[in-house]
């Protein structure tokens, strides 16, 4: 009964170091590609400072490795930590070029990633790990939707360096938050190695099935990391394009970026559900049919704030498309004993992919601001088609259900 007492402690600590951490990073994300113009820094520069955090999501590995042989602890203190020096440097930036440090600061949270999962599913309980598991994930969305509205309010009537003191202030107290959690032990790497020596463990046949089951799913991996790399050629300029080719006030496009929260987090269920009516590739070329329409209203929509916060609503289904196209490559790995490896590899090939999408993204909105979102467009619609025409629709994800 202590365990389990213990156990809801640690929940609703990890829960609410989500949501005031999400709170802040929310609260500032829709407007620093406009801050970082401010500063001298041009389209290319822009594109370079906001693909940081997808390059650096290759340190998830590292993190695992970390959790395993230290206690998840550590990591999950480190990934938070590390993050608060960030908006300090932001608030007091003179230049793009520490808006740039305060950026790789940021993007080195990516270390306590697969911590928080191995905390929670690994904790010594008899408690419900997967309630709580739930639990502590729903908290990131919650802290999302209201906080671009209310960031957009303080710059508008305080300016952008009260808005960064209040980042700082939230990531300080998700930080204790973590401080405040119990020390799981790590897993005794040692002994478990020794056991695989006497159950004819081979280090060599491990590499060789994982290698083998890579090249499996190599079709699948290529297809869904273009889908979500395409949706994000854009992503960094929205806001920009929003205040630039639009004249949208700041005000207007906190709430615009709150809208798509909204929408991502309906869109997220949506698919979750979606299993009881329709199979999962007709539900994910229904949702990138939904993605083009975004792109149509915010390119071509009028210039109201009902046309901009539909646009930044229906553009929400682009994070839920990253999340749903992920668990359909879980549903289709066979190899279990490899699985969360393979599926790390696809979700660092993936981060990286959308890092590099950045650049001839910003060299598009550069030559025109329209062209980014006319190339996302573009893309997914030659997307559609593909997996329209080929066997693989038929053969790989239509077998496969997700569950909510």
């Amino acid at each position: 009964m202590d365990n389990i007492k213990r156990f809801r402690k640690d929940m609703i600590l990890l829960f609410f170091a989500e949501l005031l951490w999400a709170l802040g990073l929310a609260m500032y994300k829709s407007f620093f590609p406009i801050h970082i113009k401010e500063l001298g820094g041009n389209d290319i520069i822009v594109g370079i400072i906001m693909s940081i955090p997808s390059f650096m999501g290759i340190l998830a590995i590292a993190g695992g490795v970390w959790a395993d042989f230290a206690g998840s602890k550590n990591a999950i203190i480190f990934g938070w930590a590390i993050t608060v020096p960030a908006p300090l440097i932001w608030m007091f930036a003179n230049s793009w070029q520490w808006m740039l440090v305060g950026q790789i600061f940021y993007a080195l949270t990516w270390v306590c990633a697969p911590a928080i999962a191995l905390y929670i599913l690994d904790y010594d309980t008899t408690g419900n790990k997967m309630a709580g598991y739930t639990f502590v994930f729903s908290a990131g969305p919650i802290g999302s939707i209201i906080a671009p509205a209310i960031g957009g309010k303080v710059i508008a009537s305080f300016g952008k360096e009260t808005l960064y003191f209040m980042v700082f202030s939230l990531y300080l107290l998700s930080t204790v938050c973590t401080l405040l959690l119990s020390r799981q032990p790590a897993k005794d790497k040692p002994e478990r190695i020794e056991k695989h020596k006497h159950t004819g463990f081979s280090m060599k046949n491990k590499f060789s099935n994982i290698k083998i089951s890579l090249k499996q799913m190599s079709s699948m991996i290529i297809l869904l990391t273009i889908l979500v790399s395409a949706h994000n050629i854009g992503e960094s300029f929205i806001t920009l394009y929003a205040e630039e080719a639009r004249n949208f006030s700041i005000e207007y496009i906190g709430v615009a970026s709150t809208a798509l929260y909204i929408g991502s987090t309906i869109f997220t269920f949506l698919f979750g559900k979606s299993e009881e009516k329709v199979k999962p590739h007709i539900a994910l070329i229904a949702g990138n049919i939904i993605f083009i329409t975004s792109v149509f209203l915010t390119t071509v929509g009028s210039s109201t704030i009902f046309s901009l916060v539909s646009a930044f609503f229906l553009r929400g289904i682009g994070r839920s498309i990253l999340l749903f196209s992920q668990a359909i490559l879980a549903k289709n790995i066979t190899d279990e004993s490899n699985k969360g490896f393979i599926l790390s590899v696809y979700i660092a090939i993936r981060n990286i992919v959308i890092g590099l999408v950045t650049y001839p993204g910003a060299l598009l909105y550069h030559i025109n601001p329209v062209y980014p979102f006319y190339a996302e467009a573009i893309i997914t619609a030659i997307w559609i088609i593909i997996v329209c025409g080929s066997k693989w629709s038929d053969s790989k994800i239509s077998r496969y259900t997700i569950s909510s």
